[in-house]
């Protein structure tokens, strides 16, 4: 089955894009009339999932995020960059097909990426509500820890560490797993979205410090118990694709084998507190 042709059996599984509005998805780099020798999913194609998938023979990645360190992959501005020009001879000399799928899976109801990380935790039992137009996702879970949650996280994510605001040993069962803290007046509805919940412990995909990180810090010093754990935008989203990885199959056919290539924690940590 020619790349192409796969493609198109993918945008018709998903819900309609909104024609009036402009998507990132689509073929970001690579000849799509090629014959396809299997398809990788990942969140986000880097060098080193991109390597990957050639040792593999593979010849499709759907990726979720960004190739080219832009919202858009826009290319212009990076010409003359040297990170830029590495990364596209990599893809030239694997002839390797990066297709964005973004704005689809987030399009669809439930949405396509949530809806797979939750499935991932396996959370469906404790869901207050799934796959609405609010800010986040909220749930019940059985009196835990927030160490406990982040330790589950961490093995559903295939991480090794996570980063946290709040008291591990804090007993929670009002959990919300939310969008991204970016800054911007979006960041209001976010902090709606904990107050209203009366969440104790928040998951999002990444925080601001002076926004959310401020409001969970006076929270705890004024006696309101709450904490955050700061697992990262790859990191939340990419149980998202590896559940892809499972249902893509259906969609396509059985023609081109499909696998999950996780891009990995983007951070390490050095720990000084012994020294």
């Amino acid at each position: 089955m020619k790349i192409s042709e796969l493609l198109a059996k993918l945008e018709a599984y998903h819900t309609p894009l909104d024609e009036s509005r402009r998507t990132c998805d689509g073929v970001i780099c690579g000849n799509p009339e090629q014959e396809c020798s299997g398809v990788v999913t990942t969140c986000c194609s880097t060098a080193a999932v991109i390597r990957k998938a050639a040792e593999m023979g593979y010849n499709l990645i759907i990726t979720h995020e960004p190739t080219f360190f832009d919202g858009w992959d826009e290319t212009d501005w990076l010409q003359e960059d040297t990170v830029y020009q590495a990364k596209k001879k990599l893809l030239d000399k694997t002839d390797i097909v990066v297709y964005r799928n973004h704005d689809r899976l987030h399009g669809d109801s439930p949405d396509g990426i949530f809806s797979g990380l939750i499935r991932s935790l396996r959370w469906e039992k404790y869901t207050v509500d799934m796959g609405s137009k609010v800010f986040g996702y909220r749930f019940l879970l059985p009196e835990t820890t927030v160490a406990d949650v982040a330790r589950h996280v961490a093995d559903t994510m295939h991480i090794d560490g996570i980063r946290i605001l709040g008291d591990p040993a804090m007993k929670v069962t009002r959990v919300g797993i939310a969008a991204h803290f970016l800054g911007t007046d979006v960041d209001r509805h976010g902090i709606g979205f904990v107050n209203d919940f009366d969440c104790e412990l928040l998951i999002p995909g990444e925080i601001i410090d002076w926004t959310i990180g401020e409001y969970i810090a006076d929270a705890n010093a004024l006696g309101l118990k709450k904490a955050v754990l700061n697992v990262g935008h790859f990191n939340l989203e990419e149980p998202g694709m590896e559940h892809m990885a499972r249902w893509l199959p259906d969609v396509i056919g059985e023609e081109a084998p499909v696998t999950f290539i996780q891009s990995g924690n983007s951070y390490r940590w050095l720990d000084f507190s012994q020294e």
